[in-house]
């Protein structure tokens, strides 16, 4: 099994991931936050956040960012990539991440509540580590 299939495998399966972006103050800005209803590859990965959130605002600003997954039984196993992240206007693929169990955290208990934001990750590159061994991969 390839390095990035062996992220691919474990992206699939873990449910929390951190996401990283550049403050205005030069310093990372993270939160944690559950996947995207639908994981197809790394090529392309999608979050649900607000749109009120620091974390968006700083977004807006500039779009370098990073994501981290790791496997919460086997600690020793996780995946950094490296990418861009924007935030998502298109209704179509709002819609299609949105979730039932959102309702509760937006006023219009809709895909189209101005607060319900999606963002979109392309990485470029990523860093697989698993029993005490890093790998470099291209995406």
């Amino acid at each position: 099994m390839t390095t990035r299939e062996k992220a691919e495998k474990l992206h699939r399966k873990v449910n929390t991931f951190i996401l990283s972006c550049v403050g205005e103050d030069g310093y990372p800005l993270t939160k944690a936050v559950m996947p995207g209803k639908y994981r197809e590859s790394l090529n392309e990965l999608y979050f649900c956040t607000n749109t009120s959130s620091r974390f968006v605002a700083e977004l807006s600003k500039n779009t370098h960012a990073s994501v981290y997954f790791y496997s919460r039984g086997r600690i020793w196993q996780g995946c950094l990539l490296k990418g861009e992240m924007t935030i998502v206007d298109d209704l179509k693929i709002k819609e299609k991440y949105w979730q039932n169990k959102f309702k509760n955290a937006y006023p219009q208990k809709s895909f189209t509540d101005p607060d319900y934001c999606v963002l979109k990750f392309v990485p470029q590159s990523g860093r697989f580590y698993s029993l005490y061994k890093s790998v470099d991969f291209e995406l």
